[in-house]
């Protein structure tokens, strides 16, 4: 019964290309499915919710073993289902204004199988059928990344994607068939109750392995980079993979196989990269001047708060701060996609002379940033509050600093394109409407925190460590203020913000580039072996050729020569029988 949440988008991405033309707009039958799709899954929340569904059914049976497909509707699948479409729903809604002068079938189509490709993977059952939506959901970002394939930084950035998350595919598969062959299951609900059958060396292979997979897809330290090269793509595009989708998948993978995680204490490897990724990306985002790309670190930076949330055993808080960061992205990517369709500029300078402050755009910005900040009473200090729920001093001072660094690069971004007053922008109400909605629900969200507590296991509380965080993102923005409002010319520390990207390009590249040395000289080893190898051969058989050449003298076919040789070899057996007996 849960395979009728994906039907619609389904059928989305086979009738556009079939039916899509002027008469029957392929924007509209891709947000009526879309529709569809969140009044289905608002549906199964409501009556099951609590109920964890299962569905098994069998693909085909080989030698044995069965190879099964499932579905999963436990609390995490349903609300992530339904979280999914929603913003979807909003996307596609935005897209009508956006994407009104492209190609209109392609971009539908694809995006409807984005849709159906990570509804299928929040819900699925068995390691099979959630690695076969995972390779799909990886397929159509790479046709969206690249959808204006005719420019060749689109086409780089589309390769860049499906090359760096292959990365973690191939990790992926070999987890699952580390799990397969020890469990002769694909079946996830089985693992997770039988994972401690497994040999362990095996169990802790398959976890580095799922972590590797869950670092590519959602973008960490060391495969960050295709994720900011990923905006040359449709900003409603980039507001999907932003958001609920393709890059949360890696953190949503983590949470419904955290047990087996935590079962191999390798928690502490995701904490450290998670903390090195947070530094990195929020560095970055201070040197960035592309409104979307400083949003694009801002993602890495925010899944990176996931991670660290998964690594210190607090999976509640971050599902939570998956729900709300999916609210509040969106939000900010759909504004960045006006913005550029407005005045045809992401240059954050080049904004600031379009004198914004006085735009409609104005607060739906302020409440994006705020939710990103976490300042209450905005649906991100909530999630804040469950992220921050941990005993860790250095876990808090780490947190903080974290978040007096994203406070200076939101509100660099913030006083920089609403510098000053002057122009008012239109309103389009294909933007204007889900960009008001998303505001509303960054505003009033907060109060979900207290409904999803008792299916998801949300731990929050108002302590030390939040007053802490509150009072570091309000001396991020006291800094910015200082800097990018009210005295632009203190250049002290831009010279400092102006190099951390030449740094880390340096040291990431130099990291590669050590890498690929390191396998190039074990590729001159290997070939040196094979050569000597090689060489060992032909020797070998060069000898085997000159002896058979040589027996071949004695095997001339003539009955006297073989007579003799016997006679011999007898004379030759008895004189050496005289001597040793």
């Amino acid at each position: 019964m849960l395979y009728i949440i994906l039907l619609p988008m389904l059928l989305s991405f086979i009738l556009i290309p079939l039916i899509g033309n002027k008469r029957f707009r392929s924007d509209a039958i891709a947000l009526m499915a879309s529709g569809i799709t969140f009044a289905i899954a608002l549906a199964f929340l409501f009556y099951y919710l609590n109920h964890n569904l299962y569905e098994n059914f069998t693909w085909f049976s080989l030698g044995g073993l069965s190879f099964d497909i499932a579905l999963l509707g436990g609390n995490l699948n349903l609300i992530m289902a339904l979280l999914v479409s929603f913003i979807s729903m909003m996307v596609l809604l935005f897209s009508v204004f956006y994407m009104k002068n492209e190609p209109q079938e392609r971009y539908y189509a694809e995006m409807s199988l984005f849709i159906f490709s990570m509804m299928g993977l929040v819900i699925s059952g068995s390691l099979l059928l959630l690695y076969i939506f995972w390779e799909l959901v990886g397929v159509s970002s790479y046709l969206l990344i690249g959808f204006y394939y005719r420019r060749e930084s689109a086409s780089a950035a589309g390769k860049k994607a499906l090359i760096m998350t292959r990365i973690g595919d191939i990790a992926f598969l070999s987890a699952i068939i580390i799990l397969f062959t020890s469990l002769h299951s694909f079946s996830i609900p089985y693992l997770l109750n039988s994972y401690s059958m497994i040999n362990p060396t095996l169990l802790a292979t398959s976890v580095v392995l799922l972590i590797i997979a869950a670092l590519s897809k959602s973008a960490q330290f060391p495969f960050y980079t295709w994720l900011p090269d990923a905006m040359e793509g449709p900003t409603p595009v980039s507001a999907l993979l932003h958001s609920a989708t393709m890059v949360a998948a890696g953190a949503f993978i983590l949470v419904l196989l955290s047990p087996i995680l935590y079962a191999t204490n390798l928690s502490l490897v995701i904490v450290i990269i998670s903390i090195i990724t947070s530094f990195i990306a929020a560095l970055l985002a201070l040197k960035s001047i592309d409104f979307k790309r400083i949003l694009a670190y801002s993602t890495i930076e925010s899944l990176s708060f996931m991670f660290l949330a998964v690594g210190v055993f607090n999976t509640g808080g971050a599902v939570f701060y998956l729900i709300t960061h999916a609210v509040f992205k969106s939000l900010l990517f759909l504004i960045a996609g006006t913005l550029l369709i407005l005045l045809s500029t992401q240059n954050i300078y080049w904004l600031k002379r379009k004198n914004l402050s006085s735009s409609w755009l104005y607060f739906p910005t302020l409440i994006g940033l705020f939710s990103l900040l976490g300042i209450p009473p905005f649906m991100g200090f909530f999630a804040h509050l469950s992220l921050g729920y941990t005993f860790n001093i250095a876990y808090d001072i780490i947190f903080a600093a974290m978040s007096f660094l994203t406070a200076l690069f939101s509100f660099r971004l913030f006083f920089t394109v609403f510098h000053s007053s002057g122009e008012r922008l239109l309103k389009p109400i294909f933007s204007f409407l889900p960009i008001v909605i998303l505001s509303i629900i960054s505003v009033m969200g907060g109060i979900l925190l207290f409904y999803l507590n008792s299916y998801l296991s949300i731990p929050y509380s108002i302590t030390l460590p939040e007053i802490v965080d509150l009072a570091s993102v309000a001396l991020g923005g006291y800094i910015s203020f200082i800097l990018f409002y009210k005295d632009e010319h203190k250049t002290g520390i831009r010279v400092f913000l102006a190099s951390s990207e030449k740094i880390f390009k340096i040291s990431y590249n130099d990291m590669l580039n050590a890498f690929g040395n390191a396998i190039l000289y074990a590729g001159k080893l290997a070939n040196k072996f094979d050569f000597a190898l090689s060489s060992f051969y032909n020797d070998l058989s060069d000898v085997s050729f000159k002896a058979s050449a040589f027996s071949r003298r004695f095997q001339d076919g003539d009955v006297e020569t073989y007579i003799s040789a016997i006679l011999i070899g007898v004379l030759i057996l008895i004189f050496l029988g005289a001597i040793f007996i």
